[in-house]
């Protein structure tokens, strides 16, 4: 069975790993290019995070934002598709790849809308501890201006431009703050990093994320769209309902080969040489080292048994 010191020191890695990326795609600043993919609803990558842009007479309203060293390209990219103000911001979660121009659009009088969780998270302090020689800077709370003015518990619908856009909370899934947003009448869905298209997710145990309550919310998603819904994932290429059920299966086969290595009594260093992932990626490399999904899987199976 893993040891507490064993749990401790890989909760410490993925901060870490989670910090690592969020900081280096905060350094520099991604040109982006906006992909319509429905009527006034645009895809817009490279910003460190995955952006849908939805724009009508009544002004902008934004699915994430991406970094903070990237907003001034955000929001080049959206005036090349709309003059109006960004009226409103939904935050899918509280990394800050996802939400690092949330002061921003806080300043300029943007609505900024997310999970009860969300704004409690970026409320708090996040200290990265020293690991393996490498020292980071304390992740200070997020300023006023920058939280969410409007939070919800469970779901809440949003009127805008005459689309029915549905913010929906899918708990202790990649975290505890995750929400996924459905632009329905364009049949789009954002997922937040509920759903990577570019490889093995990372399970934020840190901050109330499991393995179970991930798997169980894209069940969630797949019912809730069609085969013709554009799926926008937190990261990685556009998708659809069929991208989604093949990384379902994949997370799904994962945990079950490692719960079983579980059972067996293997140790986390067993289960990683064992390498239970083999095969289940193949669409290139994922951007996240398989044996890191792995430790987070052990991790959250392990101190739940």
């Amino acid at each position: 069975m893993v040891s507490f010191r064993c749990i401790h020191h890989t909760i410490l890695v993925l901060v870490l790993i989670i910090a690592t990326s969020a900081v280096a795609q905060d350094v520099t600043a991604v040109r982006a290019n906006s992909i319509e993919i429905a009527e006034d609803v645009h895809f817009l990558p490279g910003l460190s995070c995955n952006v849908v842009v939805v724009t009508g007479p009544e002004g902008v309203l934004i699915i994430d934002n991406g970094s903070s060293r990237n907003r001034e390209i955000l929001k080049e990219e959206i005036a090349k598709l709309v003059s109006g103000p960004i009226r409103i911001a939904i935050n899918t979660h509280f990394h800050f790849d996802h939400v690092g121009a949330n002061q921003a659009l806080g300043v300029d009088g943007t609505m900024i809308i997310a999970h009860d969780h969300a704004r409690r998270r970026m409320m708090t302090e996040w200290q990265i501890p020293e690991t393996l020689g490498v020292s980071y800077p304390v992740i200070p709370p997020y300023p006023d201006v920058a939280l969410p003015t409007l939070t919800f518990d469970r779901t809440l619908t949003v009127h805008f431009n005459g689309h029915k856009i549905e913010v929906i909370h899918f708990p202790n899934a990649h975290s505890d703050a995750d929400v996924a947003v459905f632009v329905r009448d364009r049949n789009v869905l954002h997922t937040g990093d509920l759903y990577l298209s570019n490889g093995f997710p990372i399970l934020d145990s840190y901050n109330g994320g499991t393995i179970d309550g991930l798997i169980s919310a894209l069940d969630g998603l797949i019912d809730l769209i069609d085969e013709n819904t554009k799926v926008v994932a937190g990261h990685g290429p556009l998708s659809n309902r069929e991208g989604l059920r093949k990384y379902r299966q994949m997370l799904g086969v994962g945990r079950d080969r490692i719960a079983t290595l579980i059972k067996e009594g293997k140790t986390l260093e067993e289960t990683v040489e064992a390498d239970p992932l083999a095969g289940l990626y193949s669409q290139g490399q994922s951007w996240l080292p398989p044996k890191l999904f792995i430790w987070t899987v052990y991790v959250d199976l392990a101190r739940r048994r």
